[in-house]
C-alpha cells in the first residue's frame, strides 16, 4: 500500500512539474540552445540594458523590436513567461522590462495591446480611414484641451468597426505607451461618449471647427512676425509635439 502511494505522489508532483511555468535559468539555457532564440537574446540585452539599469526613463523603440524578434522565436516566449524564484535580480529586471513588451493576444489582466490593436486596424482600409479622420480632427483632445463635437463623431465612428472597437479596450503597451496613458485620459476626462454616438455628418455646434481655426492662428501669427507670449508658445508646440506623437499611438480608451 504504501508503495502505490509513493507512486502516486510521484505521479502528481511530476505533472505539476509538467504544468509549472520553467524556472527563468533554464528558459535562458534552453534559449542558448536554438540559435535564432541566442542571436535575438543576445540583441535584447544589447538593446534594453540601458531601461532595465534604469538610465532612460523610456522604453526605446529599437529594445520593443527586440523583444518582439525574441518573441517570434520558439523557446523566447518562455522568457516572457518564465519563474524567477528567488533570483530578485531576475524578479527586478521582469518587473522593469514590463511596460516594453507588446501585448499581442489576449491576457488575464489586461487584453490585446494598443500596439497591436492599431496595426490591425491599419491593415482594414475602412479602419485605416476612420483612424486617420480621428487624428485629423482631435488635434486639441491631445494636448488635453477639449473634445470637439466633431472629433467625438470620429471616435464614435471607429468604435462601430470591430478593430476600431480594439482600439478602445486596449492596454497601452511598448513604446507608445507613455503617449497612449496621456490621451486615453484626456478623453476620459474630456469627451462624453454615448452609446448611440453622433455622426461626423450630424448637426453640431461650430466648435467642431476649432481644430482648424487652432492651427491657423498659429500659422498667422507666425507669418505676420506677431509677438507670441511664452505660454501660448508652449501650448502650441506641446499640441504640436503630441499630435505628432499621437501618429504612432493607440488611444482609443475610455
Amino acid at each position: 500500500m504504501g508503495t502505490w502511494r509513493g507512486l502516486a505522489v510521484f505521479l502528481l508532483s511530476f505533472a505539476v512539474a509538467l504544468n509549472a511555468e520553467p524556472a527563468c535559468w533554464q528558459a535562458v539555457l534552453r534559449c542558448h540552445e536554438e540559435r535564432e532564440c541566442e542571436l535575438a537574446y543576445t540583441q535584447y540585452l544589447a538593446a534594453c540594458d540601458g531601461y532595465i539599469r534604469g538610465a532612460l526613463r523610456r522604453c526605446p523603440s529599437h529594445c520593443v523590436g527586440a523583444l518582439v524578434r525574441l518573441n517570434q522565436t520558439a523557446r523566447g516566449p518562455d522568457l516572457e513567461t518564465c519563474d524567477c524564484g528567488v533570483d530578485s535580480e531576475c524578479r527586478r529586471a521582469k518587473r522593469a522590462i514590463e511596460p516594453c513588451l507588446p501585448r499581442t493576444h489576449a491576457r488575464e489582466a489586461g487584453g490585446i495591446g494598443c500596439t497591436e490593436a492599431r496595426l490591425r486596424c491599419e491593415e482594414d482600409v475602412v479602419c485605416r480611414e476612420a483612424l486617420s479622420a480621428y487624428l485629423a480632427s482631435c488635434g486639441q483632445l491631445f494636448n488635453g484641451r477639449k473634445c470637439s463635437a466633431r472629433c467625438r463623431g470620429t471616435i464614435e465612428q471607429l468604435r462601430l468597426l470591430p478593430d476600431g472597437a480594439l482600439l478602445e479596450r486596449c492596454v497601452c503597451d511598448g513604446v507608445e505607451r507613455p503617449f497612449c496613458e496621456v490621451v486615453k485620459d484626456n478623453m476620459s476626462r474630456l469627451c462624453a461618449l454615448s452609446d448611440r454616438g453622433l455622426a461626423p455628418d450630424q448637426d453640431v455646434p461650430d466648435d467642431v471647427y476649432e481644430d482648424e481655426d487652432y492651427e491657423w492662428k498659429v500659422e498667422r501669427d507666425m507669418d505676420t512676425g506677431a509677438v507670441v507670449s511664452p505660454s501660448r508658445a508652449f501650448r502650441s508646440l506641446s499640441h504640436l509635439a503630441l499630435f505628432l506623437g499621437s501618429l504612432a499611438v493607440t488611444f482609443l480608451g475610455v
